[in-house]
């Protein structure tokens, strides 16, 4: 609650002002069913982080991973140039693809759902990875529920 005062007309109202803290109404997120992988731009109304190697010439210009957005944030942000201090970060990987990703993470708050990756198909419960423009056997990565 906030208080505060207004003179109108000669006369003082006090008015409350009720802050609702939009992220207490929130739910933890649950992987996988709160996240998706969009190869085609962010999904409209969600939280999305860019997932881009700029070295990667095949189509990963447009690609994003979100959060459903009625979940608490884990604070999704993207590194191309190494892990982020004092983020809890994930490597991203494919060995068949020359083009510079063995640096690559994504990174998260403390409110994050374990997760670990594969690039050899799906380890339990996953969401695909996709790029269907990149050659280099992306078709069998997943992130997942660790």
């Amino acid at each position: 609650k906030q208080w505060y005062q207004r003179r109108v007309r000669g006369k003082t109202f006090v008015f409350v002002l009720l802050t609702v803290v939009a992220e207490s109404q929130q739910r933890s997120a649950q992987f996988p069913q709160d996240f998706r992988w969009s190869s085609s731009g962010p999904i409209r109304g969600w939280r999305c982080t860019r997932i881009f190697e700029p070295s990667d010439p095949h189509g990963w210009r447009d690609n994003y991973f979100c959060q459903h957005p009625h979940t608490r944030d884990i604070g999704m942000v993207w590194s191309y140039a190494g892990p982020i201090r004092g983020k809890r970060c994930i490597r991203i990987y494919e060995g068949s693809d020359p083009h510079s990703w063995q640096d690559n993470y994504l990174c998260t708050n403390h409110r994050a759902p374990p997760l670990r990756w594969s690039f050899t198909g799906p380890v339990g419960a996953c969401v695909q990875w996709l790029e269907d423009s990149d050659p280099h056997t992306w078709n069998n990565n997943y992130l997942c529920r660790a």
